[in-house]
């Protein structure tokens, strides 16, 4: 065979790799990765947004509202008129990033139970808990599958009243879940809809013979094409019928789209009809209004819509009137507060897909909020006082007036710069603020732009300051200090009654930006943590005998019972970290309040009333509660 001319066999070997390379990373980090590397296509049924009657300039409107003001988004889906015009990913999602869906569970349960009924595995919604729980037939009392698709109370992943925590740890949850839902008050807490949620799973794979994904699995999700059992065990995932689903954002789209079309999916009849107008018909203002857990028929600018959402940033967004579908999947470590910035989102997104809305739209002032106002993307409860001050903050730096931006700082905020140059120590000479200015040069340098959005994941309040953990995100690109406007958020300390950055001390009691949330301890406790903290999650071993009491139980279960629940909640043991909140000890005794880190699924509060007992000069996991 003739070799190859030089001139022409070396840009072929050129362009060659030039095409194999990227494609190898992109085929390993797909398959092989963190799954973070992609190509944005639209996956399923894809048609362009200003064929389907979207207004693209609005449209990009909105997708710069996601990464300018909404940093947990990690997937954005949207279907107009059947078809994916818009799909993208944020953050460190991608097409194959599964979330759990937390509440939105609760709608998927729901279908199911529908389903079931259809199949003439359930006799209907009026049969009573009993059937399925003879063992606990007097727990059960009167109450019926119809008392489980009721929504109770707001969902929070892990908030609200002990009972959640007592359900989550219970060696019996089917009889903690039907204690928790026996009528006793107005306002039941968060478990309660858990609870249900947890029954409801448990009925339906009793009713199948199987466990409740793997019923999803055959009777929902495959004929969607959605993969979940199989790909979920294949990976190691958690399965777990408290913890629920985890699905990816085209997934959730897919969903939506199925209950958008009254059950029917390509022709084929999945949910009964009359059941999906049944569990989407909760009327507006009625009982379960702005709640998640199910299905909530809501306004969107003056547009009825069918929503769905999960405490973690999942939502499903239906607005029959303009064949319009959102989807979104979000961090899911954390409960998000009700008003976050995703309701302005779907006002975005419903003005685009409405041809009077956006031509109003189009000829309005672009500027549809106060230029300073800061989006609040919060994990915890923020006192007024403390939201106040991020937006007089982000009000001030958007005049870029040098004065009123130190009006915020503490004096002698972070460290004394000695470094300063001669034009910094010839203008801003002053010894009340020379301790801050090199920081607020980094930050500001080439103009202060405008404060985008407030992340706070944990915040807690000492006295006189006030610690934080979250980000700062501001709307331009510094270049020159290599920052793209992401900034740590530091601490804060009342002076005068007034708050202010006080960033990082050099010197203080509490250092560590993990252990700002933490409480004091003593050297002996402080010993045990780090000796027996992850004790709790290892297989039982011989390294736990010096951690746990012989007779150890909590809540009815042993040793290797709490092993054997939290063990799956971490792909990772080592990686486990605890944190302890709060301690109350009464003599050889103490009781331990905090959470460990880096589940699956979020922070894992410690079982409530752990005791620690002291025996031989050494603490050891007792089980439950003081003497």
């Amino acid at each position: 065979m003739k070799k190859l001319p030089r001139k022409y066999r070396d840009p072929l070997i050129f362009l060659s790799l030039l095409i194999m390379v990227p494609s190898s990373i992109y085929f390993i980090s797909m398959n092989f990765g963190d799954q973070r590397l992609h190509v944005e296509k639209k996956q399923w049924n894809p048609a362009e947004a200003a064929d389907q009657g979207i207004e693209e300039q609005l449209l990009k409107r909105a997708a710069e509202y996601v990464e300018t003001r909404l940093p947990t988004i990690r997937g954005l889906v949207i279907i107009k008129n059947g078809r994916t015009v818009h799909e993208k990913y944020y953050w460190k999602g991608g097409p194959r990033e599964k979330d759990y869906l937390h509440s939105l569970n609760g709608p998927i349960l729901h279908a199911l139970v529908g389903i079931a009924i259809d199949k003439k595995m359930l006799a209907g919604t009026g049969q009573p808990l009993a059937h399925f729980f003879p063992d606990h037939a007097a727990a059960s009392g009167s109450l019926t599958i119809s008392d489980l698709l009721v929504v109770r109370a707001p969902l929070l992943w892990g908030d609200g009243p002990p009972e959640y925590w007592a359900l989550f740890f219970s060696s019996d949850r089917v009889g903690a879940a039907l204690q928790i839902l026996q009528p006793g008050g107005e306002n039941p807490g968060p478990a309660a809809n858990y609870a249900a949620a947890f029954l409801l799973a448990e009925i339906i794979g009793k009713a199948a013979a199987s466990s409740v994904f793997e019923f999803a699995d055959k009777h929902l999700f495959a004929p969607m094409g959605i993969a979940t059992v199989a790909k979920t065990r294949e990976k190691g995932g958690f399965m777990d019928p408290f913890t629920g689903f985890a699905l990816r954002t085209l997934d959730l789209a897919k969903f939506g789209h199925l209950i958008m079309q009254g059950g029917t999916w390509e022709d084929r009849q999945i949910i009964p009809g009359d059941w999906a107008a049944k569990i989407t018909a909760q009327p507006a203002g009625g009982p379960g209004k702005s709640l998640p857990g199910g299905w909530q028929r809501l306004t969107v600018h003056g547009k009825e819509a069918i929503t769905a959402r999960g405490e973690g940033g999942q939502y499903i967004v239906l607005v029959p009137e303009l064949d319009l579908l959102v989807a979104v999947s979000s961090k899911s470590l954390f409960p998000l507060a009700e008003n976050s910035g995703y309701d302005h989102l779907f006002r975005l997104l419903v003005v685009a897909s409405d041809a009077e809305l956006s031509q109003q739209a189009l000829t309005a002032d672009p500027e549809e909020r106060p230029y300073y106002e800061p989006n609040f993307v919060n994990a915890t409860v923020v006192p007024d006082e403390i939201r106040q001050f991020f937006l007089d903050f982000a009000r001030d730096i958007a005049t870029q007036d040098i004065n009123r931006i130190l009006y915020h700082y503490a004096k002698g905020y972070e460290t004394k710069d000695t470094n300063r140059g001669f034009l910094d120590k010839l203008f801003l000479d002053d010894d009340d603020f020379s301790a801050m200015y090199g920081f607020w040069r980094k930050i500001f340098f080439g103009g202060s732009g405008n404060l985008e959005f407030v992340q706070i994941d944990k915040l807690r309040i000492d006295g006189n300051r006030a610690y934080l953990r979250g980000n700062l995100k501001y709307s331009y690109a510094n270049m020159n200090e290599g920052s793209f406007g992401w900034f740590a958020l530091e601490n804060l300390i009342k002076l005068r009654g007034r708050w202010l950055w006080l960033g990082t001390p050099e010197y203080g009691e509490i250092l560590d930006r993990d252990e700002y949330f933490d409480a004091e301890v003593s050297a002996e406790l402080a010993e045990f943590i780090d000796a027996c903290g992850q004790s709790l999650v290892r297989v039982a071993g011989a390294d736990d005998k010096a951690c746990f009491d012989e007779e150890f139980l909590y809540n009815g279960l042993q040793q290797e019972g709490l092993h054997q629940l939290l063990q799956p909640l971490w792909e990772d043991n080592s990686k486990v970290k605890m944190h302890i909140t709060r301690t109350q000890e009464a003599g050889e005794e103490a009781l331990l309040q905090g959470y460990l880190e880096n589940s699956r699924v979020g922070s894992i509060m410690l079982p409530p009333a752990m005791k620690i007992a002291r025996g031989a000069g050494k603490w050891r996991w007792a089980g439950n509660g003081l003497n």
